[in-house]
């Protein structure tokens, strides 16, 4: 926007002062006009106002009012090299207002303004056009129904339908204004900033041209490749490409199938990596057996050749159809679709709780495939309401059906079981095993079979003989009520896509689109 400052030419051009005109012409007589006596010049007529020189084919001049009326080729050059060409200019002397019109073009190195008339006050200095001006300087142009300049206060002005276009962006909007002082570009109404393969919409904010940073406040939107930002307050840093979101953030990823929520985000463009937090949310897929996850602080990788695509930290919970869970640190890798839990990890699914102090998770189709817990592994099931199947060892390796439920358990070193055996849906009696190492298949949700191996040690209880000492291992905990459920993954606020203000043709096909995708089921799709 530098090529703006070329306007302060306006104001240069004719410094005409309040003091008595100079005319010359190669003919000059005075003639009557009703109770008036004008002076009528022709051919060459010229003059000049402050080191400004005003020529036009003819003019008129009433000593009176201090009315000068020129007509026919005006011309009006500076000592600075601008010059204003029109086809007729009105000035008087007494108001100091200056006006030249018909075809107006002002031309000041590379800059051309054109327009139909420029008017100029030449004791405020402040110049303006109202009847729509083009402004050309190489490769950047300004259009807009007016505008203008106040010295005083060094700012250009432009209001309706104002349209900057750079080969870099382009600018839509309703007011722009622009100080020359600090390089700093105000907008007070709903702008549309169209990058090569961005969208940037807001309803006010400025830019600052030299250091290329910017804040945009109310209802930012920006459409992204397939992804669209929005928040309250927007703060951007071209150089670095870096943005700072606050109030109401969401992300929309049509590409990843994510949608994500929080009060606070940081872009950073170069790495293609959002941070979210404050009330983190994020639902991938199929709505309807999406991936969920919600913690203090969501770290979001759109970069596909970065292995990570998901971190998350702190208070994390998850949900995956029926399988659920809470960790302090979630790592979601694009490498091998595998989660990795640290910090106190706890999986639930409708009748289990798996835990470790740390847990890898397999995921294909958006699918718990395998559960890997380690060290201290700990499984529990519940049988009913006063009974419940336990197993733990160093590690274990759990594998789940396609409906989400256990389907096996492998478990290595220092292996300890309590498991009930039943007649038809009755529990009969309880067996207390241990072992190195031993395999568990399920069904329903229940234990079918197990296989103990080296040096087997049990002992089976009828169920009305099994002690309340052994009933349960050491280590277990059932704390069903810690379990994530739907509440726990509902949005705080519901965001609503703006209409693009300025759209082309394609910009509104891909904002439809946007708009279905927020709301839509999905196609399930590998999870990264």
């Amino acid at each position: 926007m530098q090529f703006i400052i070329l306007l302060l030419s306006i104001i240069a051009l004719p410094q005409l002062q309040a003091q008595a005109i100079s005319l010359q012409a190669g003919r000059m007589k005075s003639l009557k006009k009703g109770d008036k006596t004008v002076q009528w010049l022709r051919e060459n007529v010229r003059f000049e106002q402050s080191g400004s020189q005003v020529f036009c084919d003819e003019a008129e001049y009433d000593p009176q009012t201090e009315d000068l009326l020129g007509r026919g080729n005006v011309r009006i050059t500076n000592s600075d090299g601008a010059t204003v060409t029109g086809r007729t200019l009105e000035y008087n002397n007494a108001t100091h207002i200056a006006k030249v019109s018909g075809g107006v073009t002002l031309t000041d190195g590379s800059m051309t303004l054109t327009t139909p008339w420029i008017q100029y006050n030449t004791q405020t200095k402040v110049g303006w056009y109202g009847a729509r001006g083009l402004i050309k300087d190489k490769q950047t142009t300004l259009t807009s129904t007016s505008g203008s300049y106040n010295p005083s206060i060094k700012t250009l002005f432009f209001k309706n339908k104002v349209v900057l276009t750079t080969p870099d962006y382009t600018v839509k909007t309703d007011t722009l204004q622009y100080r020359t002082d600090t390089k700093k570009a105000q907008f007070f109404a709903l702008t549309q900033l169209d990058y090569l393969s961005k969208t940037l919409v807001f309803q006010r904010g400025y830019y600052l041209t030299e250091a290329e940073t910017g804040q945009f406040n109310g209802q930012v939107a920006l459409f992204d490749s397939g992804k669209v930002i929005l928040c309250d307050t927007l703060h951007f840093e071209k150089k670095v490409q870096r943005g700072e979101a606050h109030g109401h953030v969401f992300i929309l990823d049509t590409i990843d199938h994510y949608r994500v929520w929080g009060e606070h985000a940081l872009y950073r463009g170069n790495q293609k990596a959002f941070s979210v937090w404050n009330h983190a949310l994020a639902i991938q897929g199929n709505t309807q057996t999406p991936f969920r996850i919600t913690a203090d602080t969501l770290h979001y990788n759109t970069d596909s050749s970065n292995p990570t695509a998901l971190k998350a930290i702190h208070h994390v919970a998850f949900s995956q159809d029926k399988a659920s869970g809470t960790c302090h640190t979630l790592t979601s890798l694009r490498s091998d679709s595998t989660f990795y839990f640290h910090g106190n990890p706890v999986l639930w699914d409708s009748t289990s709780r798996l835990s470790g102090d740390s847990m890898e998770m397999l995921v294909k189709q958006q699918k718990i495939q395998s559960l890997k817990a380690f060290p201290n592994a700990f499984v529990v099931i519940q049988e009913d309401t006063l009974h419940f199947s336990q197993i733990q060892g160093d590690s274990m390796m759990q594998q789940f059906t396609p409906q989400q439920q256990l389907q096996s358990v492998q478990v290595f070193g220092k292996a300890q079981s309590i498991y009930f055996l039943r007649d038809a849906d009755t529990l009969q009696s309880a067996n207390l095993v241990s072992c190195n190492r031993m395999n568990i298949h399920f069904g329903k949700g229940k234990i079918e079979t197990i296989a103990f191996y080296e040096k087997p040690i049990g002992v089976l209880y009828p169920l009305n003989q099994l002690p309340a000492t052994e009933a349960k291992l050491p280590k277990f905990l059932f704390d069903i009520q810690n379990k994530p459920n739907t509440q726990t993954f509902i949005p705080q606020y519901n965001p609503s896509i703006p209409e693009l203000p300025y759209p082309n043709a394609d910009q509104l096909k891909r904002s439809n689109s946007w708009k279905k995708a927020k709301n839509k089921p999905q196609k399930a799709q590998k999870q990264p």
